[in-house]
């Protein structure tokens, strides 16, 4: 009876540590939604979603066992496509002013004004810069600082991204 059920658990651990022929296609299947031309083909989106989740992981890329060519997998000249990891800062919409600040004088007092303010849509930026980079302190005081409600908006809008890049593939930024 032991040896029944030592040999069962033997053949259930054995046959789970074969990888399937779904899972050693998975790579072939997302080089070739990689690599195809004039955008994404909707059969290739679930693909691609699963490969980011995978990246976004920190698991590696998956690997395809060619039948022929000039860089087969695992060769030296092989060139994967490799993921780019980061943060995209979000820029919030907000008010540039180009030109120098005029004064404007209101009885005793007087104020500064922007005689061309231009407004920024909001967008994502990969470029590294953080929030404060984007939005400085004005002040060393919080409850003076202008920029300080601007920041966390900032920081709440703010996401992680994979993109894909390399061995002839320009991937598209995914948001995480």
């Amino acid at each position: 009876m032991k040896t029944t059920l030592f040999a069962l658990a033997l053949s259930v651990f054995v046959l789970a540590a074969i990888p399937s022929k779904a899972q050693a296609s998975f790579g072939c299947e997302v080089l070739l939604c990689l690599a195809a031309s004039g955008g994404t083909p909707s059969e290739c989106k679930p693909i691609l979603k699963k490969l980011y989740k995978r990246l976004a992981k920190g698991k590696s890329f998956p690997s395809c066992k060619m039948e022929s060519g000039p860089a087969v997998a695992g060769s030296p000249q092989a060139s994967l496509p490799r993921p780019e990891r980061g943060v995209a800062v979000f820029v919030p919409r907000h008010q540039v002013c180009d030109a120098p600040l005029k004064s404007r004088n209101i009885g005793k007092s007087s104020t500064k004004y922007c005689p061309k303010p231009r407004i920024i849509e909001p967008f994502l930026d990969h470029s590294g810069k953080s929030c404060r980079d984007w939005f400085p302190a004005t002040s060393p005081r919080a409850a003076d600082d202008q920029n300080r409600s601007v920041r966390a908006t900032c920081r709440a809008g703010s996401k992680k991204w994979v993109k894909v890049q390399g061995g002839g593939v320009n991937g598209e930024y995914h948001y995480y």
